[in-house]
């Protein structure tokens, strides 16, 4: 069983980007846990689960820690989820520029996996507590919109990079490469904030934890791997050259190159891996306008 209910884009709280409700059963022949690959893309991952720890771990051959919730970085190799046979809670995408208000630290502070315990506290426990007790998808999803919107965020308050904000200037140039789905170059980012190559780099590590080109690479790849979507579901593309066209990659091989090193697997690959999870509604953590819908619902408002 697939179950995604996604909470519609005008409820969702300022740099929020989706926020899924999720039930899942799986099961393999042998009783091994299936591997899950969270791949990469423009947004961070809140996942607050309320049916035990989420095993996880950050490469294919490594041991999975579990974590009651977790926090993802911006990554440009997958994370490896070892679902267990009952999964459910509330996945979040996050604007990285919004990481200091919502989480109270830098997105650049935050690995490929962080504990949610520790970046968010004690109200890391009290989120999961109320998420599952609300009884509804509707009802969850104003649990959540509520802790996230009280004053001074989900994290310990104080918080000197809540305080500083964002410089402008890389607010900008990240909101260029995404808007442009990682078509522009990043001497034209830089030229249009006014600042050299060198320094805008230096200035979006420390913010994101990524430099430019990465992210100019996260937008491209996330662009791609939605047109791969819509293609296994008949929904677009007719062929993977054509995602290649239309995501702005050179020919179908710069494609398959680019999907094995962000998914670490190529397109037909992941979607064999992944084909319960699309069908579903699965792989939404995007913007409202940029992909295929699962169910919405409105919640309370």
């Amino acid at each position: 069983m697939h179950e995604y209910v996604r909470a519609l884009p005008r409820t969702l709280p300022p740099g929020v980007v989706s926020m899924v409700g999720y039930r899942l059963r799986t099961a393999t022949t042998d009783g091994t846990p299936s591997v899950h690959r969270g791949l990469p893309s423009p947004w961070l991952t809140l996942v607050v689960s309320t049916a035990g720890a989420v095993p996880t771990a950050v490469g294919p051959d490594d041991a999975p820690v579990g974590y009651a919730s977790l926090v993802g970085g911006l990554h440009t190799r997958p994370a490896y989820i070892h679902q267990p046979p009952e999964q459910a809670g509330v996945q979040l995408a996050l604007d990285p520029l919004a990481c200091r208000e919502l989480l109270g630290v830098r997105a650049g502070e935050l690995g490929l996996l962080e504990d949610a315990d520790a970046v968010l506290g004690p109200v890391a426990e009290r989120l999961r507590e109320q998420v599952a007790e609300a009884g509804s998808w509707p009802a969850a999803f104003d649990v959540v919109r509520a802790v996230l919107t009280q004053p001074g965020g989900v994290a310990p308050g104080g918080s000197v990079a809540r305080r500083d904000g964002v410089r402008p200037e890389v607010a900008e140039a990240w909101r260029v490469l995404v808007r442009t789905h990682g078509r522009a170059r990043v001497r034209d980012v830089a030229r249009h904030v006014a600042l050299g190559e060198r320094r805008l780099e230096t200035l979006f590590r420390t913010e994101l934890g990524v430099s430019p080109r990465a992210a100019r690479g996260l937008a491209r790849f996330d662009a791609a791997r939605r047109a791969v979507q819509r293609l296994a579901l008949g929904r677009g593309p007719s062929t993977l050259a054509d995602v290649a066209a239309s995501a702005g990659y050179a020919d179908h091989s710069h494609l398959v190159r680019d999907f094995r090193r962000f998914a670490g697997t190529t397109p037909t690959g992941w979607v064999r891996e992944e084909v319960g999870n699309i069908q579903a509604g699965g792989h939404t953590d995007g913007p409202a306008w940029d992909h295929e819908h699962p169910r919405e619902h409105p919640g309370h408002r």
